[in-house]
């Protein structure tokens, strides 16, 4: 199922003896557009900690009673390693964090979760448990974890650039709860389009200059004209996927 990511940070995080908060940001690998951790608020009972929790552990997303369930305790994400609220994430952070909580680390092999198709699958794989060592380390990819919040602003989201001008700015993504890969970018298009907001599909990114905040897309600026405005409050159909690849010329299964 796809949620914005707006919508998963309303939801609980529920653990399973307890509530720890809910979603604060959520952190994407710049390299598959992959969601590999949720932080969550935990201010209450663990204040000026940041608590990660890779979607390896997580059981399932609860839309009827706004939840995301977690396969683990309370107790035992309170012992987890955690980093202060402003120190970044390293690479030997996630060895750590794997290691606790006895979990595959996510690029030791090819494809988003190590050639298997979403985190339970891989979660469930019966191969050799995390490794703290050099091997661990220099198997990582040339990726890095980014922000959701950052990538879609307080005010305004980073820049998406088409071809031939401007589209917009990311206001939301779209994230598939299945392999947790953010499937589109929610474009805000303001005065650049008539309608209010397209979505662009992360596999059509072809360049992000994270510096200069700007997303350069597969897009042609004048076929984004003619998309159907989306509605932010609705569920994405196929209909209205086939309605989006057909106004900008996509072929269907490129994502």
């Amino acid at each position: 199922m796809y949620y914005l990511a707006t919508t998963l940070k309303k939801y609980n995080i529920q653990a399973t003896d307890d509530q720890l908060g809910h979603v604060k940001d959520i952190y994407f690998d710049d390299k598959y557009w992959t969601v590999r951790y949720l932080v969550v608020d935990t201010s209450k009972w663990l204040p000026s900690k940041k608590v990660l929790l890779s979607p390896i552990s997580l059981d399932k997303v609860d839309s009827e009673n706004k939840a995301v369930n977690v396969l683990t305790s309370k107790e035992t994400v309170k012992s987890a390693p955690h980093k202060k609220e402003n120190e970044p994430i390293s690479k030997q952070y996630e060895i750590d964090l794997a290691g606790y909580y006895e979990i595959p680390i996510y690029w030791s092999g090819t494809g988003p979760w190590s050639g298997f198709p979403t985190p339970a699958a891989l979660g469930l794989a019966d191969k050799q448990k995390m490794i703290q060592s050099k091997n661990a380390t220099s198997q990582e990819d040339n990726n890095y974890l980014r922000s959701v919040n950052e990538v879609r602003g307080e005010l305004t989201g980073y820049t998406v650039e088409g071809i031939g001008g401007k589209i917009g700015y990311v206001f939301d993504v779209i994230i598939d709860d299945s392999n947790w890969k953010i499937n589109y970018l929610v474009v805000e298009t303001s005065k650049f389009l008539a309608a209010n907001y397209i979505l662009v599909a992360t596999d059509w990114i072809n360049d992000v200059q994270w510096q200069d905040k700007n997303i350069y897309v597969e897009v042609d600026s004048v076929k984004a004209k003619n998309v159907t405005d989306y509605d932010i409050h609705a569920h994405i159909t196929k209909e209205y996927e086939d309605k989006l690849y057909s106004a900008l010329g996509k072929n269907r299964n490129s994502i």
